[in-house]
């Protein structure tokens, strides 16, 4: 009498496990699907734009503000080549004075590309005195003479070279009003661009410098001039 009794009892809660288990699957089902379709949806999408979100966001570093200080070339140039940089680097010297001068001949002056400077001003405190500079010295519209001035001047890291004294010097040698000069490298505003450009910098991938942004894809050092072309180029072709 006991077995039989013990089997009667168990029979619903049987069925009821086996309702449960049921209906349990028919949900996670439900939900697996809702995913897939989401992530189908993702993909397809991502597919048809054929760009991946760290290129996207490259892509989107391009300012293209007319009259902007900081950048060489027609706003609306094919292409854009984003560049970090920080004064104090030897390898961003060596890329100002042998490699961007004939870039700036053949792609810039014939209005193909546009260049977009950023600090990246990490190597020490002399590295963002002199990105303050420079940017004050922008304010004038002599960004470009003073950046220059900076790297055929520049001494060895964080040794004292970078002054204000030697900086009002730099102002002086390229023409500035000094006043106003000594009254915008104080400027709060100017510090924060900056640390702004240096975060944004390091949100896309800079790790060091000179870093390039070119049609999304990013080039990391002083390389030879045919990297640049042909970065140029293939940025060209996709249309960016």
């Amino acid at each position: 009498m006991t077995g039989p009794a013990m089997n009667e009892s168990t029979q619903p809660n049987r069925r009821r496990r086996v309702w449960i288990g049921g209906l349990i699957a028919l949900v996670a089902l439900a939900v697996l699907g809702a995913v897939s379709v989401s992530a189908t949806s993702g993909t397809g999408s991502a597919g048809k734009a054929g760009v991946d979100p760290g290129t996207q966001a490259r892509l989107a570093a391009a300012r293209r503000i007319p009259g902007d200080p900081l950048a060489l070339g027609r706003p609306d140039a094919p292409v854009v080549i984003s560049e970090w940089g920080d004064f104090q680097c030897p390898y961003c010297r060596a890329y100002t004075l042998n490699t961007e001068p004939s870039l700036v001949r053949q792609y810039v002056d014939s209005g193909r590309v546009r260049v977009e400077w950023h600090d990246f001003a990490y190597l020490g405190p002399e590295s963002e005195l002199a990105a303050r500079a420079a940017r004050a010295a922008g304010r004038q519209g002599r960004f470009w003479q003073y950046h220059d001035a900076l790297y055929r001047q520049q001494g060895r890291e964080n040794s004292g070279t970078v002054t204000d004294p030697s900086l009002l010097a730099t102002a002086r040698s390229v023409g500035l009003d000094l006043a106003r000069f000594q009254r915008d490298y104080a400027d709060p505003a100017i510090a924060k661009q900056v640390s702004d450009d240096r975060e944004l910098g390091a949100a896309l991938g800079v790790t060091g410098v000179p870093s390039f942004v070119i049609g999304g894809q990013m080039i990391v050092g002083a390389e030879p001039l045919t990297t640049f072309h042909q970065a140029i180029d293939a940025a060209r072709d996709r249309g960016r």
